[in-house]
């Protein structure tokens, strides 16, 4: 079962360290242009996102190559919803009925209903090749519905994006490059690196009615010291609020956070042992989130300082350790309305 990237939605197929196992293999990378985000992942599968101009209802497109020599583009469309920096007008009108592809005023034909929107309607492939032709030459698209409502999709920084994604590839001068073909060999084009396996993680389990208990022990909290970007917020013990989530029947996460004033400040998560010796763990320098109803947690909005973007991951417990299992595209370097699809930078092959 291989993690993919749809609609941002919570998917055990999304689901990655000795107590914390680290991923050997290297992680992706992503770019932010205009109107678009990429993002490659360890598998060199490459997927943009792209958007139209803000407005309280956007079209969006996912466009997502494997890599290898001589692999297809496929394109998803869905409607995103504008956010806070959306404007709140013109009121959103949601599109109903059979859709078309425009492409510079021109109907290039039926694309499907739109009830096929809501989980993305995949781009018959006679028009995918159109969609990226009209990204990187500039030209003007829309899809529209039966009423004739139009929703454009910009084009601001696509050809940029485009070519890092030919780049992350090994394509620039391809035949099967997008933005800058040539004529070496599409055998020069560096094959797809499978995903690592990952053991699929069993079901959460039930709270003990000691883990309260053990939130309010003070031997346990000494333990845990807070990380480096906390440590000013947790100075005095009193501002320290410890919450546990039981990961199996003898091992937990303790959750740390500070309060300073108006803010709650995390301050780390650790695996422990839910009895002395505790023997303490730190996982993640934020707060991580069960997904129920397995044993996944999500660790969301991590800023490293080569990482703008942010990242949100995935943990896993496989009933020895904890997995990173997925990385995805943070929310730092773009704005409320540009977060629709789960981008991966990491993936892993669930069995």
């Amino acid at each position: 079962m291989r993690a993919s990237s749809l609609l941002r939605t919570p998917l055990l197929a999304s689901l990655t360290l000795a107590s914390v196992a680290s991923a050997a293999e290297p992680l992706g990378t992503s770019f932010v242009e205009g109107d678009g985000v990429l993002a490659c992942d360890n598998t060199r599968t490459c997927r943009l996102a792209v958007y139209g101009p803000l407005a309280p209802l956007m079209l969006s497109v996912l466009l997502e190559r494997a890599g290898g020599p001589q692999t297809a583009v496929a394109a998803r469309l869905s409607m995103a919803e504008g956010a806070e920096d959306a404007p709140r007008t013109p009121v959103a009108v949601a599109p109903e009925g059979t859709l078309r592809l425009r492409v510079d005023g021109r109907d290039l034909g039926a694309i499907g209903h739109s009830d096929a929107l809501d989980l993305g309607l995949e781009l018959p492939s006679r028009y995918v090749a159109a969609m990226i032709d009209a990204l990187v030459s500039g030209k003007r698209i829309q899809m529209s519905d039966a009423s004739g409502h139009a929703w454009p999709l910009s084009d601001r920084g696509m050809r940029t994006l485009l070519l890092k994604m030919d780049e992350a590839q090994g394509r620039l001068d391809t035949p099967g490059a997008l933005v800058r073909k040539g004529a070496q060999p599409e055998s020069k084009v560096p094959a797809a690196v499978a995903a690592p396996p990952l053991k699929a993680p069993p079901l959460l389990v039930e709270a003990h009615d000691t883990d309260g208990q053990l939130a309010e022990r003070t031997d346990l909290l000494q333990q845990l010291q807070p990380v480096a970007a906390a440590r000013s917020a947790c100075e005095q013990m009193s501002s320290r609020q410890l919450r546990i989530e039981r990961v199996d029947a003898t091992h937990v996460l303790a959750l740390l956070n500070c309060a300073t004033g108006r803010y709650i400040v995390s301050a780390g998560t650790w695996l422990i042992r839910d009895r002395p010796p505790f023997a303490p763990t730190l996982i993640a320098r934020t707060t991580l989130f069960p997904l129920y109803p397995h044993a996944v947690f999500l660790e969301e909005g991590f800023v490293a300082g080569t990482d703008a973007c942010g990242t949100s991951r995935h943990w896993a417990w496989d009933g020895t350790r904890l997995s990173l299992s997925a990385e995805f595209v943070g929310h730092y370097c773009t704005g409320p309305s540009r977060r629709h699809w789960q981008l991966p930078t990491y993936v892993t092959d669930v069995q």
